[in-house]
């Protein structure tokens, strides 16, 4: 008990910007199933936290963190060339995760993300409750992905003995 205690004392910050940024992306997760729409100003407002997240408190590992952008970017002009095959919001969203997060979290969320998209949409396909055209919406794999990086990071934590 004393070492989470230890743990929250000496990451207090990173778990609130964990927890903000989780219930952030589940907001985004019911817009996106719903509406199929990705606000612009939800987005804009989720880079500018991410932004200042970043020149806070990763200025002495920024170079993953603009790794993290990178891929993110890398993703838009994937959006661009298929047309929106990948939304635009989806993309956006993955830069300013990529920037919070940095390439190695960012790669990790996006595994898990992709592994659950592919399965879900496989059942879908299996149940004939749609054709191959038809197009799940990603935020909510995306928040997935970022739960399964989150626990992972605990997971690591605690094998390390912090908690």
């Amino acid at each position: 008990m004393q070492q989470i205690g230890n743990y929250v004392a000496e990451n207090g910050l990173l778990i609130i910007s964990r927890v903000i940024c989780l219930g952030f992306l589940t907001g985004l997760s019911v817009m996106d199933i719903k509406y199929r729409v990705i606000p612009g100003y939800m987005l804009m407002a989720g880079s500018m936290l991410a932004a200042g997240y970043c020149a806070l408190f990763c200025l002495d590992h920024i170079r993953l963190n603009l790794g993290g952008l990178l891929v993110g970017l890398f993703f838009v002009l994937v959006s661009k060339m298929t047309g929106e095959g990948l939304g635009y919001g989806d993309s956006w969203l993955l830069c300013a995760l990529g920037l919070y997060l940095g390439i190695w979290k960012l790669l990790e969320l996006l595994m898990a993300a992709w592994t659950g998209a592919a399965v879900a949409a496989m059942a879908v396909l299996a149940m004939r409750r749609c054709r191959r055209g038809t197009v799940l919406p990603m935020v909510p794999f995306i928040t997935a992905g970022y739960m399964v990086m989150w626990a992972s990071e605990i997971l690591l934590c605690m094998e390390k003995g912090m908690i």
